[in-house]
């Protein structure tokens, strides 16, 4: 069974819930049975004020908490109502006497939300068992309605008041009914069918009593209503339903106030009512060996099953009824806040397995020929001309909804330049921040579909001035990108034009050779782009289990390459290249050079060993500055830099020019590397001061 992964959103107050209703747990080591919130409005608030703790509306902001899955004692205390209601049942009489009281049990079929007759406890067997069917389902009818007559008239029939409020009403009523059932289920004139349901009521009630510990032990709370509901007693099934309903509505109103990247993994325990395990979504497995996602229509009609179970019960419609508006404001958050279903049979680029990266749920724009979808997927997606202006407006406004300002983007990939260059537009209008181009994968399991993955790209501009736009301003790689292919720029030098895939392949090797620490390149497109153009350009750069880059930042203000290009200035940019390139080797090597102790002195380590540990995996970062250097040096030249270290800490780095001449700056880049390469680190054990050198090796 799965570990749930599941987290009350930061946003959402810690509402409490009714005994064994829904995952919605208190945050203690051990959870036992929250209660509705006093303070939340509409049946819920209005049944915790009355004394019995209701369900959680979509406003209450209710999100499942379900602890790990974990093997200790709580586990076997969690089981500890079900074992006892199994042992009773087990030891009641075997065999039994005719009954005085002959005949079927007499039923109260009256709306629980109606008055009706409630038989009292001393009376017949037969009179009891009814007495106990009319009791668990006025139990329900003031859990899910609020209605006060039917919390009074129980209280009633259970002899007084509840001793607490909310929850410790709700555990308290529960007790009472269970305990009821336990003792007729002792009594040897009961037919077969009357048993039939107290059994049902006790496996119900020992359910609703039981702790949930983690995922495990809520897929058996819901698997004991399941089975009652589907193969139970029919007057304890729809107890059971009335449970499956509010485990799905307790779901899916929780994943509504989720973050976004966490909604379906809330959403998708509602499953526990159809399934036993949610391995296949919730296992820490690659995104191509899991489940697809359910629908977010799939999972409301989950809801909807056990509503229309009920309704085919006259004495529930009322109840149902009530519950009418709640569940529709609920239908309506839920499938807007849920991610639009990703549909492998989209129109788009298919590419090998781990190429693109995993989809963040974004919203989806969908585009073909001329039109544009804004919240693909969705009940209420926009639809219209590509560069219309209301567009720009639906954008923005699935943007407000998300939160997370970026988008998938689907469209074919012989999309033409004009089309794609009016689709950025439409995004760039609507200020989003990141496009995600999407790609399908193959998943593990040959003929079982597809995935979606994405390309990202981040869109950065001008006017922004966050601590990203900042650090990607200071990227160094830059590439323009027209319908005659890409070219790059390195430090404002351009390269030549790369016009087919192997040689941007060549030179994309060069670049990490040259510029091993770049991690960001900045991207500019010409009018003339396709989209399959910009998707090849995509996989280059970030695609890949081994990513040359990890950030592709779309600048659009940034100007074009020159159209004229003067050779000497190519070539000045080629040889700049190909210096750095060979200041790079595979065989670069570096280690510390530690000072000889004086002489006479006893001969002892410089540095601790865990220290010297620690100071050569650093000294190994070093040789991706020597490219700074930009000067070839002779062959076994090495570079030396001194470090010295004060109270642990780095005071100060010096390195030491070769015997090859370098020009001032290029040493000056080349300490500033280093710098950067070092900073944070500190000796853990050597708090005296201490100074060594680093002999950096190029081959």
């Amino acid at each position: 069974m799965p570990r749930s992964r599941l987290s009350r959103p930061r946003s959402a107050a810690p509402v409490h819930r009714s005994a064994g209703h829904r995952p919605a747990l208190a945050a203690s080591p051990a959870p036992r049975f929250a209660a509705s919130d006093p303070s939340a409005v509409g049946p819920a608030g209005a049944a915790a004020r009355a004394g019995i703790a209701g369900p959680a509306t979509a406003s209450s902001g209710v999100a499942p908490r379900i602890a790990a899955a974990t093997a200790t004692p709580s586990r076997r205390v969690a089981r500890l109502g079900l074992g006892l209601a199994a042992a009773l049942i087990a030891c009641r009489p075997q065999s039994t006497a005719p009954p005085s009281d002959t005949g079927p049990v007499t039923w109260i079929d009256v709306d629980p939300l109606q008055p009706a007759e409630i038989p009292a406890a001393s009376r017949s067997s037969r009179a009891a068992v009814a007495r106990l069917d009319r009791l668990l389902d006025l139990l329900d009818a003031a859990r899910f309605t609020g209605d006060e007559g039917a919390r009074e008239a129980m209280w009633t029939a259970l002899g007084g008041a509840a001793m607490g409020r909310g929850p410790d009403a709700t555990r308290e009523a529960e007790t009472r009914l269970l305990t009821e059932a336990l003792a007729l289920d002792l009594r040897t004139d009961l037919d077969d069918d009357a048993r039939g349901f107290i059994a049902g009521a006790i496996t119900l009630l020992s359910a609703d009593l039981g702790l949930i510990a983690g995922s495990e032990d809520l897929s058996v709370r819901v698997a004991a209503y399941r089975n009652i509901a589907e193969d139970g007693h029919p007057r304890a099934a729809d107890n059971a339903r009335w449970r499956l309903y509010d485990h799905v509505r307790g779901c899916l109103a929780g994943a509504a106030a989720a973050t976004p990247e966490r909604r379906l993994e809330v959403a998708v325990h509602s499953l526990y009512v159809r399934e036993d395990s949610l391995a296949g979504w919730l296992d820490d497995r690659a995104v191509h060996a899991q489940t697809p996602w359910p629908p977010p229509a799939e999972l409301w009609g989950l809801l909807a099953a056990e509503r229309d179970a009920l309704a085919a019960l006259p004495r529930w419609r009322a109840a149902l009824t009530r519950r009418e508006r709640d569940d529709a404001v609920l239908q309506d958050t839920f499938l807007t806040a849920l991610p639009a279903a990703r549909d492998s049979a989209w129109d788009i680029q298919r590419v090998p397995a781990g190429t693109g990266r995993k989809d963040s749920l974004a919203p989806v724009v969908g585009i073909a020929g001329e039109d544009v979808t804004i919240d693909l997927g969705r009940p209420g997606a926009r639809r219209g001309t590509r560069g219309s202006p209301e567009l720009v407006r639906a954008v923005e406004a699935a943007l407000a909804r998300d939160g997370r300002g970026g988008v998938l983007l689907v469209a074919p990939p012989l999309l033409p330049s004009p089309a794609l260059n009016s689709i950025l537009r439409t995004l760039l209008d609507a200020r989003v921040a990141r496009v995600e181009s999407a790609v399908r994968e193959p998943r593990l399991t040959e003929g079982t579909g597809d995935i979606i993955a994405a390309l990202p790209i981040e869109v950065v501009r001008p006017s922004d001035q966050g601590p990203a736009a900042q650090a990607i301003a200071r990227a160094r790689v830059r590439i323009h990108l027209s319908g005659r292919g890409p070219r790059i720029a390195v430090d404002g030098g351009w390269l030549d034009l790369l016009p087919g895939p192997g040689d941007l392949e060549a030179e994309l090797a060069r670049l990490d050779r040259a510029y091993p620490r770049e991690r960001m390149v900045t991207l500019t497109l010409g009018d003339d782009v396709l989209y399959q153009q910009l998707q090849d350009l995509l996989r280059a750069l970030v695609g890949g289990p081994q990513r040359r880059f990890d950030v592709v930042a779309w600048t659009p203000a940034a100007a074009p390459p020159p159209a004229e290009l003067a050779d000497k200035a190519i070539a000045a940019e080629r040889r700049k290249l190909d210096v750095r390139t060979n200041l790079f080797s595979r065989t670069a090597s570096a280690g510390l050079v530690l000072p000889a102790p004086p002489p006479g002195a006893p001969s002892s380590p410089l540095l601790p060993e865990g220290d010297q540990k620690r100071a050569e995996a650093l000294a190994l970062g070093f040789v991706r500055c020597l490219p700074e250097l930009e000067t070839p040096l002779r062959p076994g030249e090495a570079v030396d830099v001194e470090l010295r270290f004060e109270e642990g800490r780095l005071a100060a780095v010096a390195p030491r020019p070769p015997k090859t001449k370098i020009a001032a700056p290029r040493l000056a880049a080349f300490k500033t590397c280093i710098e950067d390469e070092a900073r944070g680190f500190r000796l853990r054990e050597q708090q005296a001061g201490v100074t060594f050198a680093v002999r950096v090796h190029p081959s």
